[in-house]
């Protein structure tokens, strides 16, 4: 399951959350700012808070909206 971590404010979540949609890629949104618990699983991931951060694993992420780097850990 693809997640992506960010909150409501943050542009380059949007980006992220809509080139998925756009790729019919199903993800789940884990919201740092709302959910104590997301915002340590995205710390543990990237060792930052710096969102967005995409994963599929849990151990491999991308930070930011890079679709180059997107499209190849998404395997499109």
């Amino acid at each position: 399951m693809v997640k992506v971590y960010s909150f409501e404010a943050c542009p380059w979540c949007v980006k992220v959350k809509k080139y998925l949609i756009s790729k019919n890629i199903e993800f789940e949104v884990r919201d740092i700012e709302l959910d104590v618990e997301a915002a340590k699983e995205c710390q543990k991931i990237s060792g930052d808070l710096t969102v967005p951060v995409t994963t599929v694993d849990g151990v491999n992420y991308v930070l930011g909206f890079d679709k180059a780097k997107l499209d190849a850990m998404l395997g499109i």
